[in-house]
């Protein structure tokens, strides 16, 4: 890694370590960890899917070293890794960063069938910066359901029972649901026009029509939604299971492919440095060699010197001869492998892409089937169960 760094400062004439004046920070490396609950893993199972993991979210492109830990309860993973990639262009950290970490990570061990964490929806606002339909939207819409299949307030009450904590005190009524993460009471004349108390005792005793609750944008997205998913069936069919085990598997071959690729290619990389630095140092190497370079000179230049020997040694290593024309044709069969690996990593996306279409579309289909309303995701929206 420090061989890397070092070249990447040479070629291009930045520092690694930057100064800014105790603003922030500068890194050499960085750190990710990834823990796993306790008893459902082996150290060598962790291991491997931290090394997924790793591969994964830095594509390739930069040197890391995991260790595995079993010091605590939980078996964890510290993934180190390079600050510059093979691309010459440092890590950068953004904001979205850390949400990405934790979906990679997720998808993962949840392909593995293992435990993830599921935050509330307090952290996930904070945290993800995700869109919910929000707990009063769901508690109108199991209201409303409630009411239409009721025969009375009671049997109304005892509906919602099922999915609520329900307190029906004076002209209070409250409700806070069992499984979402609702963590406070709402008061029903809060919900609005038709959710007082009395109006939930009139609906019910005269068997009004059901309110519906969405919104005009939101039932156009669910029209959208289902007429792309019919445009979707009527182009592919609607075996949605041969569909998707056709995609995962090949996904998986795609994957398998890739990771060889990145691997020749990281492997061909670290040789077009070697001819980099043969070609950049050669001239002060030779006059080290030569004797006609003084010692005060030869101590400023010891860390060229040491490249030019460390990437000659590499290349004859490796049966490749340090002349111009080994470099050339050596060259041109890189600009392969990177054309080759954009091609598989073009591919390997659009099958990706494919598969989350075709588990959209089962879910719409099995939601119309169900007659339960789509509610459709806008904006990376997310919505609790209903």
């Amino acid at each position: 890694m420090m061989y890397d760094q070092r070249m990447y400062e040479h070629e291009t004439g930045r520092t690694v370590i930057w100064d800014y004046k105790g603003k922030k920070e500068s890194y050499l490396l960085m750190m990710m960890r990834q823990a796993f609950k306790p008893g459902e893993v082996t150290p060598e199972q962790a291991h491997q899917i931290g090394c997924e993991f790793a591969d994964e979210i830095l594509n390739g492109k930069y040197q890391y070293v995991i260790a595995t830990h079993v010091d605590k309860a939980h078996i964890h993973n510290h993934i180190i890794f390079n600050i510059i990639g093979s691309d010459k262009k440092k890590f950068r950290m953004t904001k979205y960063t850390s949400k990405q970490l934790r979906e990679v990570s997720d998808k993962i061990c949840l392909k593995h069938g293992l435990s993830v964490v599921i935050p509330d929806e307090w952290q996930k606002k904070k945290y993800t910066n995700e869109k919910f339909t929000s707990y009063r939207t769901v508690i109108k819409n199991d209201i409303n359901r409630c009411i239409n299949e009721a025969k009375g307030y009671e049997d109304f009450l005892n509906r919602m029972r099922r999915l609520y904590y329900v307190t029906d005190t004076g002209e209070v009524l409250k409700f806070r649901n069992k499984t979402n993460g609702q963590q406070r009471n709402v008061r029903s004349y809060t919900l609005g026009k038709g959710y007082t108390r009395q109006d939930i005792r009139a609906r019910t005793e005269a068997d009004e029509e059901l309110i519906d609750p969405l919104t005009f944008s939101q039932k156009l997205r669910n029209i959208e939604a289902m007429i792309h998913a019919k445009g979707f069936i009527n182009e592919n069919g609607s075996d949605f299971d041969r569909q998707s085990e056709t995609l995962t598997e090949a996904i998986k071959e795609t994957q398998r492919l890739m990771d060889a690729m990145h691997m020749k290619l990281t492997e061909a990389e670290s040789i077009s440095k070697c001819f980099d630095a043969v070609e950049r140092y050669r001239p002060i190497y030779d006059r080290y060699r030569s004797g006609f370079m003084a010692q005060d000179a030869a101590i400023k230049y010891e860390n060229e010197i040491s490249l030019y020997k460390s990437a000659a040694r590499t290349l004859k290593e490796n049966y490749i001869r340090a002349d111009s024309s080994a470099r050339d044709k050596f060259r041109g069969e890189l600009s392969e492998i990177r054309s080759s690996v954009d091609e598989i990593e073009s591919r390997y996306r659009e099958l990706k892409s494919q598969l989350k279409r075709v588990e959209e579309v089962r879910e719409i289909s099995e939601r119309v089937e169900s007659g339960n309303p789509i509610i459709a995701v806008n904006k990376g929206g997310k919505y609790h169960d209903r």
